[in-house]
């Protein structure tokens, strides 16, 4: 009698690609094999928010404010693609900010030499640092907290070191209109562009068999190493990518302001972390994905924009912001076993 095959829990799943497969990665289903209703649920709150702070102020759909929720909207969901694909696989990066404010900074000093190709320059300044992050991570074995924590401290340093503390003002208009042109008012082409790189990084993590091996190292990293998918290429790869996008995200960031700062990219660390979250990816890694992050952004965009324009207290819409983060993690982790995030 032939001898019966154990499979391991998630095996089945990874075996998937190892070595040919060419499946695609689950998306939005829970454990017992239902479809997950909490997209419908982050989208109807959405929609609850949009209605509710359109009653307390009528302002609050103006083309003018529109516009400022599109270029907020768009420079945090390109940082939150590559936030996503750090937190699908049970880790995460708290330098996304620094490298985006480093990345605009960069590009704003070299702009008057080198023109629009600056667009190319800030992004590769970013896919740099991020391939540096992964490299620590999977040499030295430091958990990507500390590591990602530790270069976002160094390079806040060295930004402010590089511009003396004062800000790089952009004098060639053209850099300006590149994320400022529109058909219409409320709808500027850098809508356009964050759409663009949305899709790329959705098909990244559920087309290729980088995506599928990223998800399967969140869901179980010791079956996929077992089954010999390549973990620490993938984890050097995840990190290039989001420094890629963070870079990307500072770069639009810095056309969008007219100007580099030195810390204007602080407030993504917080932001991409609660939208990837609030869109359904645990923070534990192995479920959700890109593809509902745009809703998690959504979300934290219109909620800052709305406290704002009714003139909430600061203090309270941070308190706000952090309730949100809670809520958000207990959601989407409730149904997961909980594990040290890697």
């Amino acid at each position: 009698m032939r001898p019966a095959v154990l499979t391991p829990p998630g095996a089945r799943y990874l075996m998937k690609f190892c070595p040919r497969g060419l499946g695609t990665v689950p998306f939005m289903s829970n454990h017992t094999g239902h479809r997950d209703y909490r997209p419908l649920a982050t989208l109807g709150f959405l929609v609850l928010l949009v209605v509710l702070f359109s009653v307390l102020e009528p302002n609050f759909l103006a083309a003018g404010n529109l516009r400022s929720i599109s270029f907020a909207l768009s420079v945090t969901l390109v940082a939150s693609c590559g936030a996503t694909i750090i937190i699908l696989m049970g880790s995460i990066d708290l330098s996304v900010g620094a490298i985006a404010s480093i990345s605009g900074m960069v590009a704003a000093a070299l702009a008057p030499e080198l023109g629009l190709a600056v667009f190319l320059v800030g992004p590769l300044a970013g896919l740099f640092f991020g391939l540096l992050n992964g490299s620590l991570f999977v040499w030295l074995r430091i958990p990507s907290i500390l590591v990602t924590l530790g270069m976002a401290t160094s390079l806040s340093g060295l930004v402010l070191f590089i511009s003396d503390g004062q800000s790089i003002p952009i004098l060639d208009e053209r850099l300006i209109r590149v994320t400022h042109a529109g058909p219409v008012q409320a709808l500027p082409v850098i809508v356009l562009y964050a759409l663009i790189i949305y899709l790329f990084a959705t098909f990244l993590h559920e087309k290729t068999r980088f995506g599928r091996v990223l998800f399967s190292i969140g869901r179980d990293e010791t079956n996929a190493r077992l089954l010999g998918a390549p973990l620490d290429r993938v984890k050097i790869g995840a990190f290039a990518f989001s420094g890629l996008f963070a870079g990307m995200a500072g770069t639009l960031l810095m056309s969008r302001l007219g100007t580099g700062a030195a810390s204007m990219g602080d407030y993504m660390m917080l932001e991409t972390i609660t939208a990837v979250v609030i869109g359904g990816t645990a923070i534990t890694g192995g479920k959700g994905g890109v593809r509902l992050t745009i809703l998690g952004v959504a979300i934290i965009v219109v909620l800052s924009n709305g406290m704002n324009i009714i003139s909430l207290h600061p203090y309270i819409q941070t308190a706000v912001k952090g309730l949100t983060i809670l809520l958000a993690v207990y959601v989407t982790s409730r149904s997961t076993n909980v594990e040290d995030v890697k």
